[in-house]
């Protein structure tokens, strides 16, 4: 095991580019490649299996994974799409203006789906926390990420963004989920973060952040969801609405859900 990082870059972005970093016994890649085309949409069959169309634009083939030894912990749209609510009350949970022209120009958009029979939630609202090959056990201390390390100047080994999905929900706002990811001589994180906006009603942000320190036992998975009326953020310059970090540097501290879960390594 070195304790040397050794960069990673395999493919090209016609077919797929993984680029990534090993360290310490981890290894940390983030694959990405083109949109997803209807032919492919059409395989993996999100209507039939998972009861919803499909946002505008999907990145199936887009991964990041972490892993070390026998642990695995990778992030993928379909998986996250899976987690999107198909209840019978899930498109009723949020209402918009002109709500029945979305329905129209949703409609319009997926002409391939004659017939919508399952309702669903049209924001694409996930609270996916990636595919983990074994179970991690909750903690109910402290936050065991430490803001002051990452808030340190160091060196930044490796970095990535990587997008998932994203749709514009017909001109009523936007839902994106994607990740960014930095690796560090003394630790890395990951954030993978849905983001939604919907004109005139809510921002709602969903976070999972994986943290490791080298040289720690443990390996932490955090989750968060904040949610904030349209109202309380006003109705200034659009370009900070559309501001991801901006939005949740000012949502409220306290989130409405927030999961704690661990992992020791070796």
């Amino acid at each position: 095991m070195t304790s040397e990082p050794v960069l990673i870059k395999e493919g090209n972005p016609k077919v797929g580019l993984t680029q990534g970093i090993s360290l310490h016994g981890w290894t940390i890649t983030s694959k990405k490649a083109s949109i997803c085309s209807s032919n492919e949409m059409e395989r993996t069959r999100i209507q039939k299996d998972y009861g919803l169309p499909p946002p505008e634009m999907v990145f199936g083939n887009n991964h990041v994974t972490v892993e070390k030894g026998d642990f695995k912990l990778s992030f993928g749209a379909y998986e996250a799409l899976n987690m999107v609510d198909t209840s019978s009350t899930s498109s009723e949970k949020i209402k918009v203006a002109y709500s029945e022209e979305w329905t129209r120009k949703s409609s319009a958009n997926h002409t391939d789906v004659k017939d919508v029979v399952k309702p669903y939630d049209w924001t694409y609202t996930t609270k996916y926390k990636g595919t983990s090959t074994v179970e991690l056990e909750k903690n109910e201390s402290n936050s065991l990420i430490d803001i002051n390390r990452l808030r340190q100047q160091e060196p930044i080994l490796f970095y990535d963004e990587n997008i998932l999905y994203e749709d514009e929900l017909a001109d009523n706002g936007t839902a994106m989920l994607m990740i960014r990811l930095r690796v560090m001589p003394s630790c890395f994180l990951v954030l993978q973060r849905f983001f939604l906006r919907v004109d005139d009603v809510l921002f709602r942000v969903n976070d999972t952040r994986l943290y490791h320190e080298f040289g720690n036992d443990y390996f932490v998975r955090e989750y968060t969801s904040k949610e904030v009326h349209y109202d309380k953020l006003g109705r200034g310059d659009i370009s900070l609405l559309n501001d991801q970090n901006w939005v949740s540097s000012v949502m409220p501290e306290e989130p409405t859900e927030h999961i704690k879960e661990m992992l020791k390594v070796n």
